[in-house]
């Protein structure tokens, strides 16, 4: 069972592999545009963790898909932009429709009014996911801009936040401790 949860600042490299596992195609999608590895390499070493949320999906303890909420409150003031990434093994279950609706409420929940999403036109997939979630879609160029209108936080989206936490807190320790009891049952190898 996937399990999904924030991704902490001492989990960079976590996030480092991800990117840098995603195939051509997907890391094209991903940064609407190539990216070397040592590019990539660059992007995740610049991460301010005081402006940037990471959201992960774990499959048997490795992160196979996260979306990066990153803001300035100087720069944007009440707005922030993400972006999503879902290796291929897991795209088409659902994983980039819980990721985006979970960094929303995160979003939302930071006072955060308006969050942009950029993507390619021909990236079916990301176009349907803004539109399930009231992004407005803009065409510039080759490259489609989706904008979400976010309310003002209340005590169920933080709540629910909460909760969300929580429940992806617990099924890491759930996910680890099964881990260890499957060991403990294998033979030792000679």
């Amino acid at each position: 069972m996937p399990v999904i949860r924030k991704i902490m600042p001492t989990e960079l490299r976590l996030y480092r592999e991800h990117l840098l596992r995603l195939d051509r195609v997907d890391r094209y999608a991903r940064f609407t545009g190539t990216l070397s590895d040592d590019a990539v390499k660059r992007h995740c070493a610049a991460i301010d963790w005081g402006r940037t949320v990471l959201l992960g999906v774990f499959a048997d303890g490795t992160l196979r898909g996260a979306v990066e909420l990153c803001g300035d409150r100087i720069l944007w003031p009440n707005q922030a932009e993400i972006g999503v990434s879902i290796e291929k093994a897991m795209q088409g279950q659902g994983v980039g429709s819980t990721l985006v609706r979970r960094i929303l409420t995160v979003a939302r929940n930071r006072g955060i009014r308006q969050v942009h999403m950029m993507c390619l036109a021909d990236n079916v997939r990301m176009r349907a996911l803004a539109r399930r979630f009231g992004g407005r879609l803009a065409l510039d160029g080759g490259e489609i801009t989706a904008q979400f209108e976010l309310p003002p936080p209340n005590q169920f989206s933080i709540a629910l936040e909460t909760l969300e936490d929580g429940n992806g807190a617990f099924n890491s320790i759930l996910s680890g401790v099964s881990g260890l009891a499957m060991a403990r049952h294998q033979p030792l190898a000679a």
